[in-house]
C-alpha cells in the first residue's frame, strides 16, 4: 500500500455492496474506510475524514455521482 492512501470514502447506497467493499478494503486490503449510503452523508462526512481516495456510485438517488464529484471538489480536503 502506498503510505500517501490510507483513507478512503466510499458512497454507495446498496448494503450488500458496502459490506463486500469494507471486506474488500478494509480487512484485504488494511485501508481506512467511510461508508456513506447517501450523497448527502458523503459530502458532510468529506472534510472532516480528509480522504486519500473517493469512490463514489454512479446511480445514487437524487443526485448521481458525476454531480456529486463536482460538489466534492468544492470542498477544500
Amino acid at each position: 500500500m502506498r503510505p500517501d492512501l490510507k483513507r478512503i470514502l466510499y458512497m454507495e447506497d446498496e448494503k450488500d455492496i458496502q459490506s463486500i467493499a469494507r471486506i474488500a478494503l478494509e480487512n484485504a486490503g488494511g485501508f481506512t474506510l467511510k461508508v456513506c449510503s447517501s450523497v448527502q452523508e458523503a459530502i458532510e462526512s468529506a472534510a472532516a475524514f480528509e480522504p486519500s481516495l473517493i469512490l463514489l456510485d454512479v446511480m445514487m438517488p437524487g443526485m448521481d455521482g458525476f454531480i456529486t464529484y463536482g460538489e466534492l471538489r468544492k470542498i477544500p480536503l
